[in-house]
């Protein structure tokens, strides 16, 4: 092959090579981002809680509840930097169908950090709030550290500490912790008996309080597995809690965290191709190319040394005998003007 050949290929391998460095450096970052068609439904189920029944005006216990998420990416409002997700919660009581409670909620986050920012008319139940911190999933590569995590009840951001790492659905993942201690949230007019008043009607507050536990898949940000120990009751005028509201601990079902967890090994695999395989491959077929194309150039140049031409000077001298005799010949002196003198003054 020539010379040309070779130096092509050392240009492809080293374009390879480059790619191989620049993969993980800039073009990883640029695709590894939260989807803007996030689509998702987790279910949670809660065994033996205690909720309030309006039409009797008492608690009941031994409740089985089951909460339904649904989320939902607004592509038309995303774009490079965010993501805008619309999510509905609906927590509805097993045996009855009735209706606990029904939350939505609009929320825009950075695609990179997931972290909220203000954007896109965010709201909760249809009133314009400032989201703050992680909401419905953590960031890429998450670490063993303490993140501030959105509680739309509470409507403000806790801290979500990291507790350990465990192993869940064949996965490791950080489990954090975040604990919303007692706030109110509401003041609502209610029957004075219920909180202890002769009254008719006395307005209570509603508190609410949570301990939020969240595994993550650490590579892709995804939960795998949600779990919220919730309550909510009304207090009399002396801070005291009368009436449970709704008293659960709700978990993911099993089909819902093989489900994440699918998710979160889908993100893996995409993250480590363009992370490590992809540089990988590009490196090594560059690098093979680049030797490749040295041997071509080579032995090209090689070849080219042994093929040139030999100057005379430079060639090998064979001594072959000689024709002459080896006598002396004895020279015939010719008079002047002889023989050929007078052929050359014939006409």
């Amino acid at each position: 092959m020539r010379p040309t050949s070779g130096a092509i290929l050392v240009a492809t391998g080293a374009f390879l090579i480059v790619g191989a460095v620049a993969t993980p450096l800039t073009v990883a970052p640029a695709l590894v981002k939260v989807p803007l068609d996030q689509s998702s439904v987790t279910v949670s189920k809660a065994e033996n809680a205690t909720v309030f029944d309006f039409p009797t005006l008492s608690e009941r216990s031994g409740v089985n509840l089951t909460a339904h998420r649904a989320v939902r990416g607004d592509v038309g409002a995303g774009n490079d930097d965010r993501a805008v997700f619309n999510v509905g919660v609906r927590v509805i009581d097993d045996a009855s169908k009735a209706e606990i409670t029904v939350n939505t909620d609009r929320v825009a986050l950075d695609r990179r950090t997931a972290e909220a920012v203000a954007c896109c008319a965010e709201d909760i139940n249809g009133s314009p709030f400032k989201h703050e911190g992680l909401t419905y999933t953590f960031p890429f590569g998450t670490e063993k550290k303490t993140y501030r995590y959105f509680d739309n009840t509470a409507r403000k951001a806790y801290p979500a500490k990291y507790v350990s790492t465990e192993k869940l659905q064949g996965l490791t993942v950080y489990k954090f912790e975040m604990t919303a201690e007692p706030i109110q949230i509401k003041q609502i007019d209610v029957p004075g008996r219920l909180v202890g008043s002769t009254e008719p009607t006395v307005s209570a507050g509603l508190f609410y309080t949570n301990v939020r536990t969240l595994w993550v898949e650490p590579d892709s940000g995804v939960i795998v597995k949600g779990q919220e120990k919730q309550a909510q009751t009304l207090r009399d005028a002396t801070g005291v809690d009368k009436v449970k509201m709704i008293d659960a601990t709700l978990a993911f079902t099993e089909d819902t965290q093989k489900q994440q967890a699918k998710a979160a090994k889908d993100a893996r695999n995409q993250i480590n191709l363009l992370t490590t395989v992809l540089p990988i491959v590009l490196g090594l077929l560059g690098l093979a190319l680049v030797l490749l194309g040295l041997f071509i150039i080579i032995r090209a140049t090689r070849r080219r040394s042994d093929a040139s031409p030999v100057n005379a000077d430079d060639r090998p001298t064979t001594d072959l005998p000689s024709q002459a005799s080896s006598e002396p010949v004895e020279e015939t002196a010719t008079p002047t003007g002889g023989r050929h003198a007078v052929e050359r003054s014939e006409p």
